[in-house]
C-alpha cells in the first residue's frame, strides 16, 4: 500500500481514534511535521463477521483515500462489540504514532502530544478493563463470553509482543510499558477463582443431607472446583494457545484456593465427624476429582500436591485414628463383658435352628470391620488399619481367657452350652481373619489365627474328653489278646462311639462336622496308641495275618461309622491299613519298604514308634529290626522331609 496523509491534526486529540490511515510528510497547522508509519494490520469488523477492511492500491496522492463501502469501527465500537484484539491493535498503532516508530529515535513532546498520550493511557486502561471483564466471564455458559475471551486472549498476546519490542529499545517508552498483561491476566483468574470458591454453595436438596455447615462448605467448594475445571477443559481451553497452558493454570489456582479454605477449617478445633469428613476430602474425594479422565488429559494432578501440609494431615489423622481405636475398644470389650456376665448368671445361650447361638462374633466383627472400612474411606489407605488389627488381637486374647474360665467352671450347668455357642464364634473369627488377611500385618494375622486355633482345639477337647472318659474301658482291651480273640471288644467300642455321636447336639453344621472329625482323629490315635503298647505278642505268621486282618477291618468300620456321622477325615483309615500291611508282611525287604512308605506319608513317625510296631512281630530278630531301622534312617537322611498330616506326634 502507498503512504497516505492524515486528516487535520485537530482530530487527533479526540477520544475517538481516527480511521487507520497513513499520514503524509506535510506540516500541520500546528507546525509539526508527522512521520511516515506503516498501516497497521487489517482488522476484523467484529467477532461475528469474517469481513476484513482493506485498501486497494491507488495512485500516489496527498488527498485522503476513502475505504471501500464497509464500516470502519472506532475504538469504542470495537470495545462495545468485544472485538478486543482489534481495539488493542488500534491502540498499538496510536502508541507507535505518538511515541515514534520503535526503531527510530523519539522526537521532543509537544503539549498537544502530551494530551494525546494521556488520552491513549486512559484508552489503554479502558481496554484492560474490557479484557478483565472478558476473563472474569470466561466461566459463563454462553457462547458470546467465549468469543469475547478469544479476542481478549489475542489482545493480551499483542500487548505482550509490544512489551517485548519496547524492551529491546533504549529510547523512552510509554509509562504503561511493559504492560505485563499476561501477569495481570493470571491475577484476574486468581481473583475470579477465589470469588467462585468463596461463593460456592450446594443446592438445598443436597445441602440438607449433610450434617454440618462445615461439611456443606467443603462439599460446595469441592463441587464448584470440579464443575469449573471441567468447564475449563471442555470450553475455555480452546480460547487459548497451547503454550499458555491455561488448564494447569486454572488447576493450580483452584487447588490453592481450596487448600487455603481447608487449612483455615483444619486450624479450628474439629469434632470427630467433621474431622473425618475433612480427611475424606483430603485423602479420597479430592484425588478422585483430579483423576477424572477428562481432567487428566489437560491437568497434571501430581504437580498440584496435597491439599494440606503433611504435618497438619498427620495431626488430623492421629486424632481420627485415636478416636477410632478408643471407640472400637470400648464397643468390643462391652460385648465380651455382656457374654461373661450372662455365663456367670447361669444363662443358657439362645437356641436358633437347634443350635446354641452367641452374637459375640457377629457384633465384634461388625465393629472391627466398620472401623476398617471407615479408615479406608477417610484415609484412603489400608496400611493405616494396623492399629485396629492390633485391637482384634488383644480382644482375642481376652476372649481366650474367658473361655478358660468357662472350662474351669465346667460344673456350671451352662458351661457346655456356652462352649458350643462360642465354638461357632471362634469359627467366624477364623474365617474373617483369613478373608481379610490383606488388612492384617503378617505377624498380627499369624498371632490371631494361632489364638483361634488354640481356642478351637480347647473347645472341642472339652466336648470330646467326657466321651473318651466313658470309652476308657473299651479302649483298654485294644491291642490285647482278648481283642485279637473276640470281635465283641471292638463291637462295644463302636456302640459307645455311635451313642455319643448321636448325643452331640446343639452345634452348627460346620462345628458338628469339625467335632466329629476331631473325635475321629482322637479315637484313631487312641487305637494306635493301645496297639503300640505291646501288650500282645504276634509270634508267627498266622497270628500276624490275623491281627493285620483285624486292624484293617477295624479301620474300615471305624471310618464308615464316622463318615456316616459327618466326619470328613477319611485319610485316617489309611493309617490303620498301612499298619496292618506291616503286620502281615514276612519278607524283611518288603517290611523295610512298607516302613519307609509309612514314614514318607507321615513324617512325624518316630524311631520309638517304629520300634514298638516292629516289636509286635516277635519273630523278627534284633538284627532284622536294626536293618529295617537303618534303612529308614538312611532314606530320611538322603531325602528332604515332605509335608504330611500330623498324626503320630499325637500318639
Amino acid at each position: 500500500m502507498r503512504t497516505l496523509r492524515t486528516r487535520n491534526t485537530s482530530e487527533i486529540g479526540s477520544t475517538k481514534p481516527e480511521s487507520p490511515v497513513e499520514h503524509s510528510g506535510k506540516t500541520t497547522s500546528a507546525g509539526r511535521k508527522f512521520k511516515h508509519f506503516t498501516l497497521p494490520p487489517i482488522l476484523r469488523r467484529n467477532s461475528k463477521s469474517n469481513s476484513n477492511v482493506s485498501f486497494p492500491d491507488v495512485p500516489n496522492t496527498s488527498c485522503l483515500i476513502a475505504a471501500p463501502q464497509k464500516e470502519l469501527l472506532t475504538l469504542e465500537q470495537n470495545l462495545e462489540r468485544n472485538c478486543l484484539s482489534a481495539a488493542g491493535q488500534q491502540l498499538i498503532d496510536r502508541e507507535e504514532h505518538l511515541y515514534g516508530q520503535i526503531s527510530e529515535v523519539a522526537q521532543p513532546t509537544t503539549e498537544r502530544e502530551k494530551k494525546e498520550k494521556e488520552q491513549l493511557a486512559r484508552d489503554h486502561k479502558g481496554l484492560l478493563s474490557h479484557i478483565d471483564l472478558a476473563v472474569k466471564s470466561s466461566l459463563s455458559l454462553d457462547e458470546d463470553s467465549l468469543e469475547a475471551l478469544k479476542s481478549a486472549v489475542k489482545a493480551i498476546l499483542q500487548e505482550e509482543e509490544q512489551d517485548r519490542r519496547w524492551l529491546k529499545q533504549k529510547s523512552k517508552r510509554p509509562s504503561w510499558r511493559p504492560r505485563e498483561c499476561r501477569r495481570h491476566h493470571d491475577t484476574v483468574i486468581q481473583s475470579l477463582v477465589e470469588e467462585c470458591m468463596v461463593n460456592a454453595e450446594l443446592p438445598p436438596e443436597e445441602s440438607n443431607k449433610l450434617r454440618s455447615s462445615l461439611q456443606r462448605d467443603i462439599c460446595g467448594k469441592g463441587r464448584r472446583l470440579q464443575e469449573d475445571l471441567l468447564r475449563v477443559v471442555k470450553d475455555v481451553k480452546g480460547c487459548y494457545p497451547e503454550d499458555m497452558d491455561i488448564c494447569n493454570l486454572y488447576g493450580k489456582m483452584y487447588h490453592q484456593a481450596f487448600s487455603a479454605g481447608m487449612r483455615k477449617i483444619a486450624e479450628y478445633g474439629l469434632g470427630m465427624v467433621d474431622c473425618s469428613y475433612l480427611l475424606h476430602w483430603v485423602n479420597v474425594a479430592y484425588p478422585e476429582i483430579l483423576q477424572n479422565l477428562e481432567l487428566t488429559k489437560a491437568i497434571n494432578p501430581e504437580a498440584l500436591g496435597k491439599l494440606l501440609t503433611e504435618e497438619l494431615t498427620t495431626q488430623l489423622e492421629n486424632q481420627y485414628l485415636t478416636h477410632q481405636e478408643t471407640e472400637v475398644q470400648t464397643l468390643i470389650n462391652k460385648v465380651l463383658n455382656v457374654e461373661e456376665q450372662a455365663w456367670r448368671e447361669g444363662s443358657v445361650p439362645e437356641l436358633r435352628d437347634n443350635c446354641y447361638f452367641s452374637p459375640l462374633a457377629i457384633d465384634v466383627i461388625q465393629f472391627v470391620n466398620a472401623a476398617f472400612e471407615s479408615v479406608e474411606t477417610v484415609l484412603g489407605d489400608t496400611s493405616k488399619v494396623q492399629m485396629i488389627a492390633c485391637l482384634l488381637k488383644d480382644f482375642l486374647n481376652s476372649y481366650k481367657k474367658f473361655q478358660e474360665k468357662v472350662l474351669k467352671g465346667s460344673n456350671n450347668r451352662n458351661s457346655r452350652t456356652v462352649i458350643m455357642a462360642n465354638l461357632s464364634c471362634v469359627e467366624q473369627f477364623r474365617d474373617y481373619i483369613v478373608k481379610k488377611a490383606d488388612l492384617f500385618p503378617v505377624d498380627i494375622k499369624e498371632c490371631c489365627l494361632s489364638i483361634v486355633a488354640d481356642m478351637k482345639n480347647c473347645g472341642y477337647r472339652s466336648l470330646t474328653s467326657p466321651i473318651h472318659k466313658d470309652l476308657k474301658s473299651q479302649y483298654s482291651s485294644l491291642g490285647t489278646p482278648i481283642w485279637l480273640e473276640k470281635k465283641q471288644v471292638f463291637e462295644k467300642l463302636l456302640e459307645g462311639i455311635n451313642k455319643h455321636t448321636q448325643d452331640v447336639r446343639g452345634l452348627t453344621d460346620s462345628c458338628h462336622q469339625e467335632l466329629l472329625g476331631q473325635l475321629h482323629l482322637e479315637v484313631t490315635v487312641e487305637y494306635v496308641r493301645r496297639l503300640l503298647k505291646r501288650k500282645i505278642k504276634l509270634r508267627d505268621k498266622r497270628m500276624q495275618e490275623q491281627a493285620a486282618r483285624l486292624v484293617c477291618e477295624d479301620g474300615q468300620r471305624l471310618n464308615k461309622l464316622f463318615t456316616e456321622a459327618g466326619s470328613r477325615e477319611e485319610w485316617l483309615s489309611d493309617i490303620l491299613a498301612r499298619i496292618a500291611e506291616v503286620l502281615k508282611l514276612q519278607d524283611i525287604s518288603s517290611i523295610q519298604l512298607e516302613i519307609v512308605t509309612l514314614s514318607q506319608a507321615y513324617p512325624d513317625l518316630s524311631d520309638v514308634q517304629v520300634t514298638a510296631l516292629l516289636s509286635l512281630k516277635s519273630n523278627l530278630s534284633a538284627s532284622a529290626v536294626k536293618r529295617i531301622k537303618k534303612t529308614l534312617l538312611d532314606i530320611q537322611d538322603t531325602t528332604s522331609s515332605q509335608d504330611g498330616p500330623s498324626f503320630f506326634s499325637k500318639v
